[in-house]
């Protein structure tokens, strides 16, 4: 009975979550898909990832490039994130494109764009591995199909990273330690309160992006503000359809309750943090 009843969890988070059909099952604890990892580094990594790709054009993150969407504009690219045994795996369209927007780089007029502390490990036909320095995170994007040989894989990196290599400098990913202006960032990958809930809304964004086609955007708190979840979103969905995503489906946060304040709004508290759930 528990391999049915784990076959049958299975079915219902891969298309709630768009994982390949053909993909690795899932780690199960106890009843529940095993969805979020356990290593702090790896959850700190994630929860500033998730803060860079719920943003806009007009709400930006701070690691967002000057007059342009680069961050803004991954999740357009993206057709599935699960966590594998000590790696993230993004599955995408575009893996060169999506490293390329999420290494780090110094913009003379603006400053560091990018993520602080990622580093490229390698790139292969059909994958870029990446680990981000600080945490110890790792990070594999994986195209949706393959390169026919590394002459081309080549060729078409080069090509994604090409505005990396302006005026002949060296790109601050190929530096082997972190770099004095990236350290400066330390705050942005620190482990806290909100972390754990930050990871685990990334883990669960493929439906909110897709599925509810929404445009969610994380705001950090700060003094008596609440830090928030606000979407801008079609009159088909609901709110309290993301509420159940999130506390009540085959691939709910585990411990994470909801209390609402008025139709459009309420609070997600997880491990005694909670943000502010705001539909628009």
């Amino acid at each position: 009975m528990p391999h049915s009843i784990n076959k049958r969890i299975q079915q219902q988070v891969g298309p709630l979550l768009y994982l390949p059909k053909k993909a690795a099952p899932l780690r199960m604890t106890g009843n529940r898909p095993a969805l979020d990892p356990t290593d702090r580094g790896q959850l700190a990594f994630q929860a500033l990832l998730f803060e860079c790709l719920a943003s806009t054009r007009e709400q930006p993150h701070a690691l967002e490039q000057p007059r342009k969407g680069a961050l803004a504009s991954i999740n357009g690219y993206l057709n599935c994130i699960v966590h594998r045994p000590d790696t993230l795996e993004i599955h995408t369209n575009t893996a060169y494109r999506i490293a390329s927007r999420l290494l780090p780089f110094h913009h003379d007029d603006y400053g560091l764009c990018g993520i602080p502390g990622l580093r490229l490990v390698n790139y292969k036909c059909r994958r870029a591995r990446l680990i981000h320095l600080p945490t110890g995170a790792r990070l594999d994007l994986i195209d949706s199909c393959s390169w026919s040989g590394m002459k081309i894989a080549k060729e078409i990196f080069e090509q994604e990273t090409s505005w990396h290599h302006d005026n002949g400098r060296s790109p601050l990913w190929s530096h082997p330690h972190m770099t004095a202006e990236e350290t400066a960032h330390r705050k942005l990958w620190a482990y806290t309160a909100s972390t754990p809930l930050r990871s685990a809304l990334l883990m669960r964004s493929m439906p909110l992006w897709y599925r509810f086609d929404l445009t969610p955007v994380w705001t950090a708190g700060h003094g008596t503000r609440p830090a928030q979840l606000a979407w801008f979103s079609q009159p088909k969905t609901g709110h309290d359809q993301v509420v159940s995503l999130l506390t009540e489906s085959e691939a709910c946060i585990p411990g994470a309750r909801y209390s609402p304040r008025t139709p459009q709004r309420g609070f997600l508290e997880l491990n005694g943090f909670s943000a502010l759930l705001l539909g628009a």
